[in-house]
C-alpha cells in the first residue's frame, strides 16, 4: 500500500485572462476614441461649411445693395442681370471658406431667390445658399466609411425699411454732410404739400414708402439727377454741420473721409451756414480722384442711358485701382469711392427748407457723384453754375427710409451690426457709405 503523498489534483489555470480583457477593454476604448475624433472632425466640418454658407450668402446679398434693386420692389428676384451676379459673387466667397482643407461645393442651382417670406417685410430680396462639401473619416474607415456628406444653408437679405412699421429701424454711419429734402421736383405726385406745390415725396409718410420706385425712365426715382450743395434759403446750402462744427476744414474732412458719426433715424442735424465753395470743391475732387470741374477728369463714371438697372459703373484713370495697375481704365467695377450716402430730411417745424436751425431725418439716399461745378456754366439737374455757387452733380441710386420706426441706439457692428431699440418693434440695424443698407442673415 502506497502511503506516499497523492499529487493535488491539477486546476485551471486563470493566468492571462486579465489580459485579454485589457486588450478587449482597449479596443473598444480606442474605438470609441477614434469614433469620438471622427464626430469632433465632422462637427468642425460642419461648422466650416455653415460658415461658408453665411459668407456666400452675405455676399450675394450686397448685390442687391449695388444693383439699385431694393428700390424697386420686383426687380432684385427678376433680373437676371442682378441674380446672375449674386450667385457668382456668392460662389467666388463661398470657395474662400475651406471647408475640411477643401473649397466646399456651392452647385448654382441650389442658390434661390425670394422677396420677401412673411417674417421680413415683403419688398426685402433675400438670397439662400446651400454649401456641401465631402469630408473624409479617419478611424471608422474600419467600418467601411471612408468618407461623410454634409450640407449646410443660409439665407442673407437686404433690408431696406421703406414701408415698414415694426422692422428695425436704420443707423447710418459714413454720411456726407449733404442732405436732400424729402421733396422731389421730378415727380409731383404725390405731391407732398410742404414743397409748395413744386415737388411730390421721395418717400411718402406715414410709413415712408418710397413714392416712385424704380428706373427714371420708367417714371421712378432711380437714375434721377440731383444737385448736391445747391443754392437753398439764405446762407443755406443744404449742407450739415456735424457736431456742429460751422468750420470749412471739418466739412472738406467730412466730404473726403468718413464720418464716425452714426445716425438714426429721427435723428436731427445742424445745418451748415455759408456755401464754403472751396473746402466743398476739394473735397469733393479729392473724394472722387477728380483732377477738375466737370466730367472726364479722372474720376470714375456712371451709364443711365437705357435705363436699366444695375446701371454699369466704370472705372476712370485715376481710380486707386487704375493706378495701382490692379485694373485698366474703363473696367467695369462694383464699388466706387463716387457712391455716397446721405440724409433725407423733413424739417421740424413742416417747412420743407432748412432754415439756421436743424432738420429731422426720415431716410437716406444713396448717390453717384459724376462731378464738381465750382465754376461757371456747367449743368445738372436743369440747374446751371454761375460765378459764385457750387453745385455737385449726383444721379439718384438707391433710397431707402426709416419706416414708421425713429430713435434707438446704434449698434457698433457695422452693416450686420445690431444696436438697441427705437420705437418700432425690431431695434436698430448698421449701415452707411457705400453699403447704404444693412445686409444680414435672417436663416443662420
Amino acid at each position: 500500500m502506497n502511503t506516499g503523498n497523492a499529487p493535488a489534483p491539477r486546476q485551471n489555470s486563470e493566468k492571462g485572462a486579465s489580459i485579454f480583457i485589457v486588450a478587449a477593454a482597449m479596443v473598444v476604448l480606442l474605438g470609441l476614441a477614434g469614433l469620438g475624433i471622427d464626430l469632433v472632425a465632422l462637427y468642425l466640418g460642419r461648422s466650416e461649411a455653415q460658415r461658408a454658407a453665411d459668407a456666400a450668402a452675405l455676399a450675394g446679398a450686397t448685390v442687391f445693395v449695388s444693383s439699385s434693386c431694393t428700390t424697386s420692389a420686383t426687380d432684385c428676384t427678376t433680373n437676371s442681370t442682378v441674380t446672375n451676379q449674386a450667385k457668382s459673387q456668392a460662389i467666388a466667397a463661398g470657395a474662400l471658406n475651406l471647408v475640411g482643407g477643401t473649397a466646399p461645393d456651392i452647385p448654382t442651382g441650389t442658390i434661390t431667390f425670394t422677396q420677401g417670406d412673411g417674417k421680413t417685410p415683403t419688398h426685402d430680396p433675400l438670397i439662400t445658399v446651400v454649401v456641401n462639401a465631402t469630408l473624409p473619416t479617419y478611424f471608422i474607415k474600419i467600418l467601411g466609411v471612408n468618407t461623410v456628406s454634409i450640407s449646410t444653408s443660409a439665407t442673407a437679405e437686404a433690408y431696406n425699411a421703406a414701408g415698414s412699421t415694426s422692422g428695425p429701424t436704420i443707423c447710418a454711419t459714413c454720411l456726407k454732410p449733404f442732405m436732400v429734402p424729402n421733396c422731389d421736383p421730378s415727380h409731383l405726385s404725390p405731391a407732398n404739400p410742404n414743397c409748395g406745390g413744386n415737388g411730390g415725396y421721395f418717400l411718402q409718410p406715414p410709413n415712408y414708402t418710397i413714392a416712385n420706385p424704380g428706373p427714371y425712365s420708367s417714371g421712378g426715382v432711380i437714375g434721377e439727377e440731383w444737385a448736391l450743395h445747391s443754392a437753398g434759403p439764405p446762407s443755406q446750402w443744404f449742407s450739415i454741420a456735424f457736431d456742429s462744427d460751422q468750420s470749412g476744414s471739418a466739412f472738406k474732412a467730412n466730404i473726403k473721409s468718413c464720418n464716425s458719426d452714426a445716425i438714426v433715424c429721427g435723428t436731427t442735424l445742424q445745418t451748415l451756414d455759408g456755401n464754403k465753395v472751396g473746402p466743398a470743391s476739394q473735397g469733393i475732387q479729392t473724394l472722387i480722384h477728380a483732377s477738375g470741374d466737370g466730367l472726364g477728369q479722372g474720376q470714375d463714371v456712371i451709364t443711365t442711358t437705357g435705363g436699366t438697372v444695375p446701371f454699369p459703373i466704370t472705372a476712370g484713370s485715376s481710380n486707386p485701382l487704375v493706378t495701382a495697375g490692379v485694373i485698366s481704365t474703363g473696367a467695369q467695377i462694383t464699388q466706387s469711392d463716387s457712391l455716397v450716402t446721405v440724409p433725407v430730411y423733413d424739417a421740424p417745424n413742416g417747412s420743407i427748407n432748412p432754415g439756421k436751425n436743424t432738420v429731422t431725418v426720415v431716410g437716406y439716399m444713396q448717390m453717384f457723384i459724376e462731378f464738381d461745378a465750382s465754376k461757371k456754366g456747367f449743368s445738372c439737374a436743369g440747374q446751371t453754375s454761375g460765378n459764385k455757387d457750387d453745385f455737385i452733380c449726383a444721379v439718384v441710386v438707391n433710397v431707402s427710409s426709416c419706416g414708421s420706426a425713429t430713435g434707438g441706439s446704434c449698434g457698433s457692428g457695422g452693416n450686420t451690426g445690431a444696436g438697441g431699440g427705437g420705437s418700432g418693434t425690431g431695434g436698430t440695424v448698421t449701415a452707411g457709405g457705400a453699403g447704404f443698407i444693412p445686409v444680414r442673415l435672417v436663416h443662420p
